[in-house]
């Protein structure tokens, strides 16, 4: 135990050169900082930043609206500070959340939870402005074609955490990395999603 702290103290001292004098006061940016600092000094490869307060079971909207504003600027934030730091050629932004809302009001005029939700991911070697995927008017998923990524409602799939973090590992590279292999998604390979982030 006192090794691994030692080694830890070492690699804490590597990640300080890269945190500012002056800490942002937003949230997302603060965290920002030490996950940025981090991924500089090479002490580490993933983060997961949060604000929360998204589980607007009542006055949705206005809650919302609140948040909305503060998480795209947080992300501008982390954006900018990683080409700062010049690793933003090797970032990859996920923003998502673990549910989506339902698509109307309770009578507390929020909106509960729904299974239908979005990511945004962005990055070197996503390709971006566009959309992939649908919902039909009581927004259910679309089902669709994993080889061409349109809509199909008859033969399509419906995608699944499990086909996106297999398309993950892939852009990643690891999804043939020993530790993918201990822990296999279960995806067919007629169900891999192709030129997902192409």
């Amino acid at each position: 135990m006192l090794y691994a702290a030692q080694v830890n103290s070492k690699a804490l001292r590597r990640v300080t050169p890269f945190i500012p004098k002056e800490i942002p006061k937003a949230r997302l940016a603060q965290q920002a900082e030490i996950a940025l600092a981090s991924f500089k000094a090479g002490v580490c490869v993933s983060a997961n930043l949060s604000i929360g307060q998204f589980d607007s079971h009542a006055n949705n909207d206005s809650d919302q609206m609140k948040l909305i504003p503060e998480f795209l600027e947080g992300i501008a934030y982390v954006l900018h500070r990683a080409e700062e730091l010049q690793i933003r050629d090797k970032l990859v932004v996920i923003a998502q959340s673990e549910m989506g809302r339902t698509p109307s009001y309770n009578k507390g005029n929020g909106k509960d939870h729904w299974s239908i939700g979005s990511i945004m991911f962005l990055g070197p070697g996503i390709q971006g402005n566009r959309v992939i995927g649908a919902t039909d008017e009581a927004q259910f998923a679309v089902p669709f074609d994993p080889q061409t990524l349109s809509t199909e409602a008859a033969q399509g799939i419906r995608v699944r955490p499990e086909h996106v973090h297999q398309t993950l590992r892939k852009f990643a590279g690891i999804d043939d990395h020993p530790h993918s292999k201990k822990f296999p998604l279960g995806v067919k390979p007629e169900e891999e999603l192709q030129g997902l982030f192409i």
